[in-house]
């Protein structure tokens, strides 16, 4: 484990942030988040549900989105970052629970916002709303 939190941080101090996958099972799906990015923009971002290479490439989407910025707006929605004409949407994250490998880096401490990026199912409509087609553990509200 120490050899690894020494290979996020140099990644962190290379490129600004690094992305932590942690793959789904059958009890769980896979989410990504962001670690270190914070420094820069003050804030991380989380995607869930999706392929990990798909997240991946989305939050790094996110991270040139917002580079520069003063950061997500909740219920923000987010054009031309998916394909298709399909929106994301911005919500804040309640816990920091889920991300041990920022607490390895930073400390048990860190206190830092967490922003997750929702996608919509095939009409659109988002598992934040009440007639998402989404089963609920497809994408986790995190």
């Amino acid at each position: 484990m120490t050899a690894y939190v020494a290979r996020l941080r140099s990644v962190i101090s290379e490129h600004g942030f690094a992305i932590q996958a942690v793959l789904g099972d059958e009890s769980s799906a896979p989410y990504c988040y962001t670690v270190g990015l914070h420094e820069s923009l003050g804030c991380e971002f989380v995607m869930a549900g999706l392929d990990i290479r798909v997240m991946h490439g989305l939050l790094h989407s996110l991270v040139e989105r917002f580079a520069g910025s003063s950061g997500p707006v909740a219920g923000e929605t987010l054009d031309g970052v998916l394909a298709n004409g399909f929106q994301l949407i911005m919500r804040p994250v309640a816990s920091l629970e889920p991300f041990s490998m920022l607490r390895a880096v930073y400390g048990r401490e860190a206190a830092v916002p967490y922003w997750q990026a929702v996608w919509p199912d095939r009409d659109g409509v988002f598992p934040t709303e009440a007639s998402c087609s989404l089963s609920p553990g497809t994408q986790p509200l995190l």
